[in-house]
């Protein structure tokens, strides 16, 4: 399996690790070379997240995952969704070879907030790098910010609202392209582009840099993570620059070779960008259950 990324942004979720891909398929892969590549990584084009995972076996062309979880926010490109409250978030993701197809979807447990995500990716193996190409549609029916909720619910076309320059889309066409390598030991760092269709001109670059530490043998890691995003448009239009910086830590508990737990605490620091539509400092924690077949 080739490392394979997802486009909806930097809300951080649970990273499948390379162990765990390898144990649910019992083959003799080798093992980390870097974080999701930290070679940590989810094997799909989540939605949620930009991953690069460096499974390398002969003996599958295809594969499924399946994450449940809760999160105490739901933050997007640096952008709190869900006011005060959480979210319920699942993800299903089938990959074959190369490609990559994936759902994912949120909801408030004490707000409004609903969001559809369906990914399609496909990787480039450029020997020392990786390279992603990928389309995302975006449903939002609801979304909560300074606890109030904004609920779309005017079918088959588009709806804009501005609010201190910030767009709010029922529908988000979007289409992203990351680059990295997960050459490097217990750590991978790539470069994420995001182009929204819908919100012209809107677009968003992520930095980012993730890693993997073993704990006990291939049972418990550590993965920290940390981006620096630019806003390009995605955001608002009143200012083109930082966005946020962003950094994390999560733990994952490999159970047995299909079931793996993670708790994570994550920190996203505003910028320019997020300060010019009264977007603040964020903290939130995730935790959930993945399922790897």
């Amino acid at each position: 399996m080739a490392p394979l990324a997802g486009a909806h942004g930097i809300a951080h979720n649970h990273r499948e690790t390379q162990t765990e891909i390898n144990q649910a398929l019992d083959t003799g892969a080798q093992g980390l070379t870097g974080h999701e590549g930290h070679s940590h990584a989810q094997a799909f084009p989540s939605g949620k997240n930009f991953k690069a995972p460096a499974l390398e076996t002969e003996t599958r062309i295809w594969g499924a995952n399946l994450t449940t979880g809760w999160e105490s926010r739901h933050i997007h490109y640096g952008v709190n969704e869900t006011g005060n409250g959480g979210a319920y978030t699942n993800e299903v993701g089938v990959w074959i070879n190369d490609f990559t197809l994936s759902v994912w979807n949120g909801f408030g447990t004490s707000n409004n907030f609903q969001e559809w995500d369906f990914t399609a990716g496909y990787n480039f193996d450029l020997g020392p790098m990786f390279l992603i190409p990928g389309y995302n549609f975006r449903y939002t029916p609801g979304i909560v910010e300074e606890g109030h909720a904004h609920e779309h619910e005017e079918a088959g076309h588009e709806e804009h609202e501005e609010e201190g320059g910030h767009a709010h889309k029922t529908y988000g066409n979007e289409l992203f392209v990351v680059l990295g390598t997960n050459k490097i030991p217990y750590v991978t760092p790539s470069t994420a582009f995001i182009w929204d269709l819908n919100n012209t001109p809107g677009a968003f670059l992520e930095f980012r840099l993730d890693g993997e530490i073993p704990v006990y043998k291939d049972i418990v890691t550590l993965e920290p993570y940390a981006l620096l995003g630019v806003n390009l448009g995605y955001n608002t239009r009143s200012y083109y620059g930082w966005n946020s910086f962003q950094f994390g830590l999560e733990a994952n508990w490999q159970i047995n070779k299909i079931i793996s737990a993670f708790a994570g605490i994550n920190y996203s620091l505003a910028m320019t960008a997020l300060q010019d539509i009264d977007q603040g400092n964020e903290v939130w924690i995730n935790v959930g259950l993945s399922f790897t077949y």
